[in-house]
């Protein structure tokens, strides 16, 4: 069996339209299209802000429908551990799982670029005869 679903316990898994590995990959294709729209939307800006948006999105989101399963929807999660998922909470699990194959997927795009623009700066330092510190070498 996959991992996800040895994550999700649920007596209704075999009433499931979709496995939960579709679930996330449509999850993660609504995260990158959002991504796209805002990249789109806010052209002015660098790509790493419209990644910070849809980070901000799913901040926003997560904790929203997470107090709403937690407070209002239940079962509360102190007084009835270890019960059966329910449909909304593998709905938002998938939503979350997503998300973060989406922001993995952004840490891996940009800390190169930052990563390897340090490099760059150190190599010219290097070359320009500085120390590491800053200081010129002496003559």
């Amino acid at each position: 069996l996959p991992l996800c679903f040895c994550l999700v316990s649920c007596p209704c898994q075999d009433r499931m339209l979709f496995p939960l590995p579709l679930r996330a990959a449509c999850s993660l294709l609504g995260w990158f299209c959002l991504y796209k729209w805002f990249c789109h939307r806010y052209r002015h800006r660098n790509l790493e802000w419209s990644c910070r948006l849809v980070t901000l999105t799913h901040g926003i989101l997560a904790t929203c429908l997470s107090a709403y399963i937690g407070f209002i929807d239940g079962p509360w999660p102190l007084s009835h551990p270890g019960l059966p998922n329910t449909t909304l909470q593998v709905h938002v699990l998938c939503l979350s799982l997503g998300y973060f194959i989406f922001d993995l997927c952004c840490i891996c795009r940009f800390a190169r670029r930052k990563s390897m623009r340090k490099y760059q700066a150190w190599r010219r330092s290097r070359e320009l005869g500085l120390k590491s510190n800053g200081h010129l070498k002496g003559h």
